[in-house]
C-alpha cells in the first residue's frame, strides 16, 4: 500500500467504526465463513500510485460474492470467466472504443494508470450480497474520497449505481469538484445495463475530461501479459 493511503488507513484505524468493521471480518473468520476478496487484497485499490496522484475514481457498490471473483478492484477478476457485470463494462468500452485488447479480466492496467477502482463496501461474505453493508465501510470510503478531493479536486468522479450515488452525497467536500468531472450512470450489472449504462459512453467521456485538463488519456487495453498483482 502506498504511504499516502496508508496514513489515512492509519488515521482511521483508531475509530471505533473501524474496529467494528475488525471484529466482523474476524467474527465472520471464527464462524468459518469466506469473505472476499481474500485478505491479502482488501486494500489492493492503494498498491498502484500516491493518493495525491488519483486521476479518476471509478466507484461501485461491493465485491464480487462467488465464484472466488473478487480481487479487490472493483469489477476486476483474476479469474478467466467473465462476471456479468465486467461482461457489460467490456460491451460499453468496445462501442466506445472499438479497437481495444481485451486478453484478460483483470483490470490493473487501468489501475497502474491511476485509476482508483473502488467500491464502497469493502468485503462480503461469500454468497450474501451486501452482507458487509452496515458494518462501517463507508465511513472508510468517504474518508478516502474526501482526502482525494482535497488534495486533486480535478479528480473525475465516477459514480456506478444508485448505491454509489447516494454515498456521493455524503461527502462533505464534493462541492470542490467541478460539477462537469462527476460522472453519474446505472449499474453495469444485468439488472441496471440497460437504464443507461449501455449507452453512457463511459470511457469517452472519461478521456474527453482528462483531455480537458491537458492530463494524459487512458489507455483501455488489456493485455494477458499484464501483471495480475
Amino acid at each position: 500500500m502506498k504511504d499516502s493511503f496508508l496514513k489515512i488507513l492509519q488515521i482511521e484505524g483508531r475509530k471505533p467504526y473501524f474496529e467494528n468493521i475488525l471484529y466482523e471480518l474476524k467474527n465472520a473468520e471464527l464462524n468459518k465463513q469466506v469473505i472476499y476478496p481474500h485478505q491479502l487484497d482488501l486494500f489492493r485499490p492503494f498498491e498502484f500510485f500516491q493518493l495525491q496522484d488519483t486521476k479518476v475514481i471509478i466507484l461501485g457498490q461491493d465485491p464480487y460474492y462467488s465464484n472466488d471473483f473478487a480481487d479487490g478492484l472493483a469489477f476486476s477478476t483474476r479469474q478467466k470467466t467473465t462476471p456479468k457485470s465486467l461482461n457489460n463494462i467490456f460491451k460499453v468500452l468496445l462501442n466506445d472504443y472499438p479497437n481495444t485488447e481485451i486478453q484478460t479480466n483483470s483490470l490493473v492496467s487501468w489501475a497502474k494508470q491511476g485509476i482508483l477502482l473502488m467500491n464502497v463496501i469493502f468485503s462480503v461474505i461469500q454468497g450474501q450480497p451486501n452482507s458487509h453493508t452496515n458494518i462501517g465501510w463507508q465511513a472508510f470510503s468517504q474518508a478516502v474520497i474526501e482526502e482525494i478531493i482535497t488534495q486533486n479536486p480535478n479528480v473525475i468522479l465516477v459514480l456506478l449505481g444508485q448505491q454509489a450515488q447516494k454515498f456521493a452525497n455524503k461527502l462533505h467536500n464534493i462541492k470542490q469538484l467541478n460539477p462537469d468531472n462527476i460522472i453519474k450512470t446505472s449499474h453495469p450489472s444485468p439488472f441496471s445495463y440497460q437504464k443507461g449504462f449501455h449507452k453512457s459512453q463511459l470511457f469517452k467521456n472519461i478521456n474527453n475530461r482528462l483531455k480537458k485538463q491537458n492530463q494524459t488519456e487512458i489507455n483501455w487495453n488489456l493485455y494477458k501479459g499484464e501483471r495480475a498483482w
